[in-house]
C-alpha cells in the first residue's frame, strides 16, 4: 500500500473510531509513522485528505446499500437499499456525519444530475427500477425516501439517542407504506 493510500485509510479509520472532532493531521501522521509535514507531499491540504476520506466513506455506504440485494425484485431491492443506508448510519455514525453533516452538496437544482457514484444517485437508480416505466416524479419519490431514511438516521444519533424504540422496523414500515402509495399511482411521462 502506498503512503497516500495508508494516509487515507488511517484518516478514515480514525474518524470512524473517534469522530471528526478528534481528527488531526498530526495524529494521522503518528499512526502512519511519518512526520506531519510529510502529509503535504501527498495532499495539498487537510481538506484534500478529508475529501479522500469522504470518498472512502461513500464506497463503504454504497456497499452497505447494495449488500443483500442480489436476486430481489425491484421493490425489495429498493427497500433493502434504503435500509442499508440506515444500517450504515447506525453502525458508522462518524463516517455518516463526515458524509452528510460536514459537506454541502454541490448540486443546486433538479436540472443537474446527482454526482455519479453518490448514495443519492444510487437510490435514484433503485427508484427508477421500482417505478418500471419512466415516471416524471421519480426524483420526488427518491427525495421522499432519502428524507425519511436520513431523518430517521439523524434523529437516532441526536435527539433520540437514548430512545429504545425499534427505529429500523418503524422506518421500514413507513417506507413500505410510501412505496405502496406510489406503486398505485399511474405512471406519468
Amino acid at each position: 500500500m502506498s503512503t497516500r493510500d495508508d494516509l487515507v485509510q488511517t484518516c478514515t479509520q480514525m474518524i470512524a473510531e473517534n469522530g471528526l472532532a478528534a481528527f488531526s493531521l498530526r495524529k494521522v501522521a503518528d499512526r502512519v509513522g511519518i512526520k506531519a509535514p510529510s502529509i503535504y507531499e501527498h495532499f495539498e491540504s487537510k481538506e484534500a485528505l478529508l475529501g479522500e476520506a469522504r470518498r472512502a466513506a461513500t464506497v463503504a455506504l454504497n456497499a452497505s446499500m447494495v449488500a443483500h440485494c442480489k436476486g430481489l425484485d425491484p421493490r425489495q431491492r429498493l427497500l433493502t437499499t434504503a435500509m442499508g443506508y440506515l444500517q450504515f448510519a447506525q453502525e458508522q455514525p462518524s463516517l455518516f456525519a463526515l458524509l452528510f453533516m460536514e459537506t454541502p452538496s454541490k448540486r443546486r437544482s433538479l436540472a443537474e444530475l446527482p454526482e455519479q457514484n453518490s448514495p443519492y444517485a444510487f437510490l435514484l437508480a433503485r427508484v427508477n427500477d421500482f417505478l418500471v416505466t419512466m415516471h416524471s416524479e421519480g426524483e420526488v419519490l427518491s427525495f421522499g425516501i432519502w428524507s425519511l431514511v436520513h431523518g430517521a438516521a439523524v434523529l437516532r444519533h441526536t435527539h433520540l439517542k437514548e430512545f429504545s424504540a425499534p427505529v429500523l422496523t418503524s422506518t421500514r414500515k413507513n417506507l413500505e407504506a410510501l412505496l405502496d402509495g406510489w406503486k398505485t399511482q399511474p405512471a406519468q411521462v
